[in-house]
């Protein structure tokens, strides 16, 4: 999963009809790994991003951006190690935004808006009112084509997403109670399998969040709790195999935060990450 933050400006071009902008980001880190209840070994890695942007004489903006990286990156979320390469050959993203519609091209770089399984070449989107909308197609014919749309206004929330690869589909809402959160969502896979999901969260105000979630018969509760520099998480279901898994991280300032987690499956991790 790749996870570049949001840039400072490292210097300016300037070209006759425009200016452009030319950034960098990236996320790195070293630690310890185990998989699987597998000895621990050592890993260490850098996820790169650079990016241009800037806007011509007649108000049309612009951006590209590239992906770049080395070694090994821990995905905290997911619990595993993403391997980072150099992305010679991999293609660059350009976006064109025109009167508030945003245009995305990039040869199977632009994710299918159900899932990210699959990929297309050119992605739409943009906003009417309370309505976003995204479009995710293709020129070949075994292109996918996704459409999504969502809504917000006040408490409410809610958003469509489709795919004619499969037809999958997945509908989504919430509604937001003050520090309680109540979301329904139903879902049609690629292979037609429906899923059903409602959840509660509860933001107390002492730092801790609790949330609740069913699914086709299974409970998952998950607890997160943040104080100062320090936050933990523990999250639980009731499924057939049962799964667990804790973690656990500290803010060492200036873009540094220490990690450690572990999980049913004795998967086990502790390192450093850092974003500049």
């Amino acid at each position: 999963m790749k996870k570049v933050l949001l840039a400072t400006t490292a210097l300016t071009l300037s070209a006759g009809f425009a200016s452009a902008d030319v950034s960098m980001s990236g996320t790195g880190g070293a630690g310890v790994f185990g998989a699987a209840g597998a000895d621990l070994s050592v890993y260490s890695g850098v996820d790169l991003g650079f990016s241009l942007s800037g806007a011509s004489d007649t108000g049309m903006t612009f951006s590209a951006s590239v992906d770049m990286g080395g070694g090994q990156t821990l995905d905290v979320g997911d619990f595993e190690l993403d391997t980072q390469d150099m992305g010679t050959d991999n293609n660059t993203s350009v976006t064109i935004g025109v009167s508030g519609v945003t245009i995305e091209l990039s040869q199977d770089g632009i994710d299918d808006l159900y899932d990210d399984d699959i990929a297309a070449d050119i992605g739409i989107s943009g906003a009417m009112g309370d309505l976003t909308y995204s479009v995710v197609t293709g020129l070949e014919d075994a292109d996918p084509t996704s459409i999504s749309i969502g809504y917000s206004a006040g408490a409410i929330s809610g958003s469509v997403a489709t795919s004619d690869e499969g037809d999958a589909s997945t509908v989504s809402v919430s509604y937001v109670m003050g520090d309680i959160t109540v979301s329904a969502e139903s879902d049609t896979d690629r292979t037609g399998a429906d899923t059903s999901t409602v959840g509660i969260t509860y933001a107390m105000g002492d730092g801790m969040t609790v949330s609740i979630e069913e699914s086709e018969g299974v409970v998952e509760a998950s607890v997160a709790y943040s104080s100062g520099a320090i936050s933990v998480g523990v999250t639980a279901d009731d499924a057939a195999t049962e799964s667990w898994e804790a973690t656990m991280a500290y803010d060492l300032g200036g873009g540094a935060t220490f990690n450690l987690g572990t999980n049913q499956d004795e998967t086990t991790f502790a390192g450093v990450g850092f974003s500049f």
